[in-house]
């Protein structure tokens, strides 16, 4: 009878506490910006985020406090990766700041992984506009985005004081352009980037 209850116990699911020990709260944080591209910020909730990781509420409060907390760790975790981690990419390969410039404004052309995070960076300007966290957290994006844009224009050998100039239109080409130029016209492409960035006569 003994034998036949540990056998019993064996086969009975782990315990919560080690569900929610492995899944991390990154994941909880990338699976609600996931449900807020998806869906928008309403149905950014604790159920249904643990439906779509399979896994109960229990782990959510493992790692999180409550949803604000969540919500703050998403808000970072976009920022870092979408801004912060780029930059460092850019500037750690030792690229030429013109080479650099090229390779930013052509990002959001490239792949499907570029269109999943532009899904993610709407979902995110729109939840901007009704929540006061979300719009603090573009304005500092929009801000540092600008500044590394400014910086490589002076640096390729834009005149300083139109450099801000030239990166507000330089940001607002990146928005828009991947749903006016086709990917595979080259050409175009180079000839707009050569305008933003001064080069074209």
């Amino acid at each position: 009878m003994a034998t036949q209850q540990v056998r019993s116990a064996a086969r009975k699911p782990r315990a919560k506490t080690s569900q929610s020990k492995s899944l991390d709260a990154n994941a909880w944080a990338e699976a609600g910006l996931l449900e807020l591209a998806a869906h928008g910020i309403d149905r950014v909730r604790v159920e249904v985020l643990a439906k779509r990781l399979s896994v109960t509420k229990g782990s959510f409060y493992w790692h999180f406090k409550d949803r604000d907390a969540l919500l703050a760790m998403m808000l970072d975790q976009w920022r870092r990766r979408a801004t912060l981690a780029l930059i460092q990419r850019l500037d750690r390969g030792g690229a030429a700041p013109l080479d650099r410039l090229r390779e930013l404004l052509r990002l959001p052309m490239q792949a499907e992984r570029s269109a999943r995070a532009a899904e993610v960076e709407l979902a995110i300007r729109l939840w901007g506009r009704i929540d006061p966290n979300a719009r603090d957290a573009l304005e500092e994006v929009d801000e540092l985005r600008l500044q590394y844009l400014t910086q490589l224009l002076v640096e390729s050998g834009a005149r300083p004081e139109l450099a801000r100039a030239r990166a507000i239109l330089a940001y607002s080409y990146q928005r828009v352009a991947p749903t006016l130029i086709p990917a595979d016209a080259a050409g175009l492409m180079q000839h707009c980037e050569d305008l933003l960035i001064g080069l074209a006569p």
